[in-house]
């Protein structure tokens, strides 16, 4: 008798409970995290050397000074091999247009001469006004975050670079007979003007409703007609946020594609 009852219970297990509940327990829970972006992985690596102590010429968790960091974090990150002095970090890029973005460099006249004129210091901008860098005198040494409104560093600002390679301010948009939907993940910097190019490759032809919203809010709405060779076109200026570009058919409004996108510092 007791056999007959382990046994239909076991039956009505494999009835009442579906394959899939009986394999959860040895399925991982959560989706896999996507890849973080260029600017994103290049802060988070420069952040990672917080404590590292000063040492001059040092390019190691040892110690390093403050060229000695850019170079680490860049060589790591974007795999070029910077200049290891300051005034050739400050000689070989362009200079940056103001908003600074994530990653540019920003130089220092920390000698006594005023007004400051030659580049004898320099640190990576990770945002909101602030820097890190590997100092050597003052209160608080080694490789640290200072803002660029503490007055020794307002005082002795030179200028910044830009060696970080941002991507194109170009997002293009394909339109199929499917509907699509994407999020990108290398942001734009703030500041640029972006074009979005949305090309046809649907069967049919004719215009469609675009539009562009910032954090939720719609900013942009017009009609469009985008051609399978000759994309339409449509430009805004990047303000930090968080971006996405909606195109529908215009009578019936079914989704076409909706792109995802960020705009950062």
């Amino acid at each position: 008798m007791r056999t007959s009852l382990v046994a239909l219970s076991l039956l009505l297990a494999a009835v009442v409970l579906p394959a899939q509940a009986v394999k959860a327990s040895w399925v991982k829970s959560g989706a896999p995290a996507a890849p973080a972006s260029l600017p994103s992985r290049l802060i988070a690596a420069a952040l990672s050397y917080l404590g590292v102590p000063y040492v001059h010429a040092g390019v190691t968790r040892d110690g390093m000074d403050c060229s000695g960091l850019v170079y680490r974090v860049f060589f790591d990150t974007v795999g070029e091999s910077l200049s290891r002095g300051v005034e050739g970090l400050f000689r070989a890029a362009e200079p940056a247009a103001y908003p600074l973005h994530l990653g540019d460099l920003v130089f220092f006249d920390t000698s006594e001469k005023a007004p400051p004129s030659e580049p004898t210091h320099v640190g990576i901008y990770i945002g909101g006004g602030k820097i890190v860098h590997a100092a050597s005198e003052g209160s608080r040494t080694g490789v640290i975050v200072s803002s660029l409104s503490d007055p020794y560093y307002h005082d002795r600002l030179i200028g910044a670079r830009r060696v970080l390679p941002w991507r194109d301010p170009v997002l293009a948009v394909t339109l199929t007979d499917a509907t699509t939907s994407s999020v990108e993940i290398e942001p734009f910097a703030s500041g640029e003007n972006v074009t979005v190019q949305v090309y046809n490759h649907m069967t049919g032809g004719g215009p469609v409703s675009f539009s562009l919203q910032r954090d939720g809010r719609e900013v942009l709405s017009r009609w469009i007609v985008p051609g399978g060779q000759k994309p339409a076109e449509v430009s805004f200026t990047a303000d930090r946020g968080t971006w996405s570009v909606h195109v529908s058919r215009i009578f019936k409004g079914r989704t076409l594609v909706d792109v995802g996108f960020s705009v950062v510092e």
